[in-house]
Parts: C-alpha cells; sequence; structure tokens
C-alpha cells in the first residue's frame, strides 16, 4: 500500500464506528482490563454515543488503518451517559465499567487538546499512520483555538515515547502509585506536552 492511498479526515465514518471501537480497545487492552471483557463491550456501550467529530481517522479502500481520539473542555469522543451501562449489562457489570472510566477520564483546560488515544491497525504499521494521525491532530488543535497538545504515554511505550518525542512533545510530569497501575496496567505514566503550531502562548 502507498502512502499516498492513505487518506486522513476529520470524524470517523459511521459505518467504520464499531471498527474504531474494536481497534482502539485491542490497542488499549491494559486499559480497558478492569471494566470491559472483550472489544465487543467497548462496541456495544459506545456505539450510540461516541462523539464521531471528536477523533481523525485513517483509511485505505475503505477499510479503517487507524484512529486518533482527542479531548478539550467542551468536547469527548468517550461520550457517556451514566446510566447506559445499567440499561446494557448487569449492575455489577455497569459499576465495573464506570469504574473504569472513571480512572481514564481527563479534564481538558480550556485551550488544551488532548491527545486521548492513537490506535493503529497491525496490518497498516510501518506505513507512517500514526505519524499522520499525529501530525493531523496538530492542524485540527489549531483549528479549534487550543494553544497546548498533551498526551499520555506509558512507561513501558518506548516506541511510543520516541515518536512523540519526534513531533516535539516533552515530558511535563511523570504520574507513578497504585492508582496509575490499577487504571492503566503499567508502573508510570508520563505527561507530554507542546505548544500547539502558530498558536499564540497562554497568558
Amino acid at each position: 500500500m502507498a502512502d499516498a492511498d492513505i487518506e486522513i479526515a476529520e470524524g470517523v465514518d459511521g459505518r467504520l464506528l464499531d471498527d474504531a471501537l474494536r481497534l482502539l480497545h485491542d490497542a488499549l487492552s491494559a486499559k480497558f482490563r478492569l471494566g470491559f471483557r472483550d472489544a465487543g463491550d467497548l462496541v456495544r456501550l459506545f456505539r450510540d454515543s461516541a462523539d464521531t467529530a471528536s477523533c481523525l481517522s485513517a483509511t485505505a479502500d475503505g477499510r479503517l488503518l487507524g484512529i486518533l481520539t482527542f479531548q478539550t473542555a467542551d468536547r469527548d469522543f468517550y461520550r457517556l451517559r451514566w446510566h447506559a451501562p445499567f440499561t446494557r449489562f448487569s449492575p455489577l457489570r455497569a459499576l465495573r465499567m464506570l469504574a473504569n472510566l472513571a480512572l481514564l477520564d481527563e479534564d481538558a483546560a480550556p485551550g488544551e487538546f488532548i491527545v486521548a488515544s492513537v490506535a493503529v491497525d497491525p496490518a497498516a504499521r510501518g506505513l507512517g499512520v500514526g505519524t499522520r494521525l499525529m501530525r493531523a491532530a496538530g492542524e485540527r488543535a489549531a483549528a479549534l483555538g487550543a494553544h497546548t497538545m498533551s498526551l499520555g504515554v506509558l512507561g513501558d511505550n518506548e516506541g511510543a515515547f520516541r515518536l512523540y518525542e519526534r513531533l516535539g512533545y516533552r515530558t511535563a510530569r511523570t504520574g507513578r502509585g497504585f492508582l496509575v497501575r490499577l487504571a492503566t496496567g503499567s508502573a508510570e505514566v508520563h505527561r507530554m506536552e507542546r505548544p500547539v503550531p502558530g498558536a499564540p502562548s497562554p497568558r
């Protein structure tokens, strides 16, 4: 597959949303392990509520190759009403899901663009899909008027850490402890930040 065949788009086609949710679960299974048994659970919970405009997608010939979800002060891909899990799962499983999502929840500050998750189909790795999604995220952040981009990287994900450093991100702080391990399955999480290209510095 040639690089020119890959299309990066704002949002994700609704017909590909199930594929996007499965891809996100499989790429980030450690983060979803507390409340979700498999990708089907994530699809079942978010199929009707995910904000499909709060992401970027990479496709080729109608096939989803990768997805990047983001969060700002007023938008979030993982949009969910608290009672939704109880209408689709047993009370115990619903509580586990809500606890899992609460551990992963972040509040974006005004002017902040959080790259919440990036997932690339294993068959498409090595094609530069992740890099192209991240560069498109910079353009989207600028279009939304953000001045800072941020993301979290698990301490053992050296490949992602090096990629984000090449893209201009620098470690702002590192989280450790029981809650970090519970939420991510990793001993530490690096919070990395970079200015949005062309944006004025925050006051």
